[in-house]
């Protein structure tokens, strides 16, 4: 069964090349303390420069921010919306980490 795909910038980007997305971080931070969600999921790590093309691809030019779980076709959890492009999705750092804690009857953010 194909899993959802979480997509995440890559950090180092920005003028002096050091900057980092927090919600990201989050994220990132997320599998730390629960190592083996990970196999839940297929990471993607993806340039902070617009277009977004594997985002845009799933989602649609609108949604292209990160972090990004976007659902496997025709996979429609409860409480998730859905883009124009027929895709369940979810773009916010602690709505992932719930969403996965819930899934795996694990933590979740506070």
């Amino acid at each position: 069964m194909p899993k959802p795909q979480l997509f995440l910038l890559t950090p180092g980007y920005g003028e002096s090349e050091n900057q980092f997305c927090p919600d990201c971080a989050l994220v990132e931070g997320f599998f730390v303390y629960q190592p083996a969600l990970k196999a839940m999921v297929d990471f993607h790590y993806i340039a902070f420069t617009r277009p977004r093309a594997p985002l845009v691809q799933l989602l649609g030019e609108a949604l292209q921010n990160s972090p990004a779980l976007v659902f496997p076709e025709g996979i429609y959890p409860e409480g998730v919306p859905v883009a124009d492009s027929g895709r369940a999705y979810l773009n916010d750092g602690r709505a992932i980490c719930t969403w996965l804690g819930n899934q795996a009857k694990g933590l979740i953010p506070s």
